[in-house]
């Protein structure tokens, strides 16, 4: 269906809403219902047929475009750009990355221009 439709349906089913809640009585609590589920049944199907969920995802979920349905994200996306989610014994946790190269560095060495005077050479008198 085109959007501009959709607004039609959606003003319609509004409209149509708003004029049966007028009745006090149990049966238009029931009606009411159904009508809300037909609607929310309605726009699951909607966004499913458009590659989405069928609901929105909460935070700490994504998307699966196939399933439809929301898969949790490791450790529920709360671990901050420089940790990585590790998962011990069915429990997560954020830890601190290591270095690409896999070795931490906890003094380097100096650099050659920064080396103690008592290490450096002594300059070469110029004749």
């Amino acid at each position: 269906m085109s959007p501009k439709r959709w607004c039609g349906v959606v003003g319609v089913t509004v409209l149509l809403q708003l004029g049966c809640a007028g009745g006090g009585a149990m049966g238009s609590a029931a009606i009411n219902a159904a009508f809300n589920t037909g609607v929310a049944l309605g726009a699951a199907a909607v966004s499913r047929s458009q590659g989405g969920c069928y609901a929105s995802c909460p935070v700490g979920t994504t998307c699966n475009k196939d399933t439809g349905y929301c898969d949790p994200l490791p450790c529920r996306g709360e671990c901050d750009p420089f940790e990585e989610c590790i998962e011990e014994k069915f429990v997560y946790r954020c830890v601190a990355r290591s270095p690409d190269t896999g070795k931490i560095i906890v003094n380097p060495p100096p650099k050659p221009s920064e080396q103690p005077p008592s290490e450096q050479k002594p300059a070469e008198p110029k004749p």
